[in-house]
């Protein structure tokens, strides 16, 4: 259920990075984006061998290199399939590295800590939102996202760091101070997860990633926030707590 819904985000993040580019001059070959992007998401779900994600990259970036030469596209459109894979596949995959915890996960181990995961970026997204609309003065990287404040991200990682410590430790058995770090980490990666989509939309000179769900725009627009914390959790979980 997760790697599925995961692929399918991965996949649609794909194309919307995609028509992002395209209007910086490098429109990224679907040959090379979707299939690349589709296996780096998918991984974690093949045998162990084949989890590494990077011989997949090592074969993109040589065949891939070698077809598109021949084909004529650009290096630039060709990098940009690289960089648009990694970007949606390879990060979103690692929530289904998390679900795919233990082989055997008859307690639904893998579910609660995507959920977990999941619970810590919606507090903090929530908090920064309602705090930053209500009391925010202080500019947080205006030149990227005009809205953003210095108060709405502390109460967003305030809030995040709540649920870890609150939530980690009976939901997955973490300890209150790894739960804290949990917390902190998805607060920082949510938040740059945030401005790496708006400074690409914005060098794009788009407002939106796409037209996906009518009035909220695409769907990078509405799980920016995760790209980036899937592979921060799951290393700092790999190092402190369930390697």
């Amino acid at each position: 259920m997760v790697a599925a819904l995961v692929t399918v985000a991965a996949l649609l993040g794909a194309r919307e990075f995609g028509g992002l580019v395209s209007r910086l001059g490098a429109r990224p070959p679907a040959w090379l984006l979707y299939p690349l992007t589709a296996w780096l998401a998918l991984r974690f779900v093949f045998p162990p061998a084949y989890t590494d994600a990077g011989w997949a990259l090592v074969a993109a970036l040589a065949v891939g290199l070698v077809i598109g030469l021949a084909s004529a596209t650009s290096m630039q459109a060709w990098a940009s399939a690289i960089a648009g894979a990694v970007y949606a596949g390879l990060s979103l995959g690692f929530f289904v590295g998390l679900d795919r915890w233990h082989a055997v996960d008859s307690t639904h181990f893998g579910l609660r800590l995507v959920s977990l995961v999941l619970l810590v970026v919606i507090a903090g997204d929530t908090a920064a939102y309602v705090v930053g609309s209500a009391m925010g003065r202080r500019g947080f990287f205006r030149s990227i996202s005009p809205r953003k404040t210095l108060e709405g991200a502390a109460a967003g990682a305030a809030a995040s760091i709540l649920v870890g410590v609150l939530l980690g430790p009976p939901l997955v058995g973490l300890a209150a101070p790894v739960g804290f770090g949990l917390g902190a980490l998805a607060a920082v990666a949510a938040q740059g997860g945030d401005l790496v989509e708006s400074a690409l939309k914005r060098a794009a000179g788009q407002k939106d990633s796409g037209t996906l769900i009518p009035g909220h725009g695409g769907l990078l627009d509405r799980i920016d926030s995760l790209v980036l914390v899937g592979p921060v959790v799951y290393c700092y979980l790999k190092l402190v707590a369930f390697a």
